[in-house]
């Protein structure tokens, strides 16, 4: 029995996030991955119980899991407009990675019968918005917010965000912002939810 390396392991998630990305997540199968590493379906196997867990391995080594650390800015040490703002340039910093586009792109367009779209959006979206509820939670409780369902706060939050940019950039309709360009779609989302969310 052979030996399991990491080298390996990460051979297998490079070939399959290449492979998803040109051809799909549904179309892309266990065998073919296997054939492009140059080992058998048994030796993929014996990293990976199925093709959602290799996807789930692809999300985990990407710039996926660095939208979770752009929701560590939600800070209550911090003033809650500068919170808001680094939050909010962060999160699109990453969001707008050309990596994480990609794998947004893989989950969205599986429309098979398998857990990919929604392991994407448990441990992606789904996560994040929680760390941000519960962030938008206490500032209602401090009195820096209008109480309200923190819940739907989040969502609101994180659209506003989301509205001028990451649609058109993943339609490839638009360059990738700068810095600059980040920083002034920030300040106008985080200057509107305020105006909905405080008095």
């Amino acid at each position: 029995m052979r030996v399991k390396t990491e080298a390996r392991r990460q051979i297998i998630i490079d070939t399959a996030k290449k492979a998803f990305t040109e051809q799909g997540v549904k179309q892309t199968s266990m065998s073919y991955i296997a054939e492009k590493c140059g080992g058998s379906k048994a030796t993929l196997y014996n990293y990976f119980s199925s093709k959602e867990d290799i996807f789930a391995a692809v999300m985990e080594s990407s710039v996926t899991f660095d939208v979770a650390s752009a929701f560590q800015k939600l800070s209550t040490e911090t003033d809650l407009k500068t919170a808001l703002f680094d939050f909010g340039f962060h999160y699109l910093q990453s969001v707008l990675s050309p990596e994480l586009v990609a794998i947004r792109r893989m989950a969205m367009c599986d429309n098979s019968q398998s857990d990919i779209s929604r392991y994407f959006y448990k441990n992606g979206p789904a996560k994040g918005q929680a760390i941000a509820a519960e962030y938008l939670s206490k500032q209602m409780e401090q009195g820096e917010l209008i109480k309200s369902d923190p819940i739907v706060a989040a969502a609101q939050l994180n659209a506003l965000l989301d509205a001028e940019l990451l649609g058109p950039y993943e339609m490839n309709l638009i360059d990738k912002p700068d810095d600059e360009q980040l920083r002034q779609v920030v300040e106008t989302a985080i200057n509107s939810f305020l105006k909905i969310h405080q008095n």
